[in-house]
C-alpha cells in the first residue's frame, strides 16, 4: 500500500520571496547608479500587471545591460544573504499535524543552489517535517518538475500537489494529480480550471487536518 503524500512547492507557497527579489534588484540598480521604486510600489506593480522583474524594469524606462542584469540576478538571488530575507507563510503547526496524521510531506522546489536552499529550510525550522526534499534546476525548455513528479506519483498515493505557478499546475494536470492553487505568488493568476483555490497554504491545511 502506497503512503499518502502531499507535494509542496517552496517559493511563494511555504515562504514569501517577494522582498528578496526586490532587494536583489534594488542592490543591482544601486551599483549601477540608478534609483528604484519602493517595495510597496514594486509589489503592487507586479501583482496588478502580472509583470516579470525584467518587464517591470522596462516599464519604468530603466536602461540596463539586460544580459548582465539577468546573470547577476541568477547568480545572486539564492545567495545566503538574500535567502535570509524570506519569511514563512506556512504555520509550522500545520506541517506537524499533517505528519502526525501519517501524511508524507515532500518538498519539490525549483532552486539552483541546493546547499543554500537546504540551509535555508533548516534555519526556518521546516526541514524536519519533510520525508523527501528535492530541488530541481530551472529549465527554460521543459517543465523541470515533471519527471520528478512522475516518479513520486508512481511511488506514492499523492493527495495533492500544492503550488502557486502555472508550470506546477500543468505538471500535476498532465499526471492527473489533484492540484491545490495558493494565491501567494507575485503574479495575480486566474483560477486554474481543474484545481482547488486557497488564499494561502494555511487555509488549505485547515480544511484537511
Amino acid at each position: 500500500m502506497k503512503d499518502k503524500a502531499i507535494i509542496l512547492d517552496l517559493d511563494d507557497t511555504l515562504i514569501s520571496t517577494h522582498y528578496r527579489q526586490y532587494c536583489c534588484i534594488n542592490d543591482y540598480l544601486i551599483n549601477e547608479g540608478k534609483q528604484f521604486i519602493s517595495f510597496d510600489e514594486y509589489f503592487q506593480m507586479r501583482r496588478s500587471n502580472n509583470l516579470s522583474n525584467t518587464k517591470l524594469l522596462k516599464s519604468l524606462n530603466i536602461e540596463l545591460d539586460w544580459e548582465a542584469f539577468r546573470l547577476y540576478y541568477l547568480n545572486n538571488i539564492e545567495a545566503e544573504n538574500y535567502l535570509a530575507l524570506d519569511e514563512l507563510i506556512v504555520e509550522k503547526h500545520f506541517l506537524a499535524e499533517a505528519v502526525q496524521k501519517d501524511l508524507k510531506l515532500v518538498l519539490l522546489s525549483l532552486r539552483s543552489n541546493h546547499a543554500n536552499s537546504q540551509k535555508q529550510i533548516q534555519n526556518l525550522g521546516i526541514a524536519g517535517f519533510f520525508e523527501e526534499i528535492y530541488f530541481e534546476k530551472h529549465d527554460q525548455g521543459n517543465n523541470p518538475k515533471l519527471n520528478r513528479l512522475q516518479q513520486l506519483n508512481s511511488d506514492l498515493d499523492i493527495v495533492a500537489c500544492c503550488g502557486d505557478s502555472v508550470s506546477d499546475y500543468e505538471a500535476a494536470l498532465q499526471l492527473n494529480i489533484n492540484f491545490v492553487q495558493v494565491k501567494t505568488s507575485l503574479y495575480r493568476l486566474p483560477d486554474f480550471e481543474q484545481a482547488r483555490q486557497f488564499d494561502n497554504i494555511n487555509q488549505y491545511f485547515s480544511t484537511i487536518l
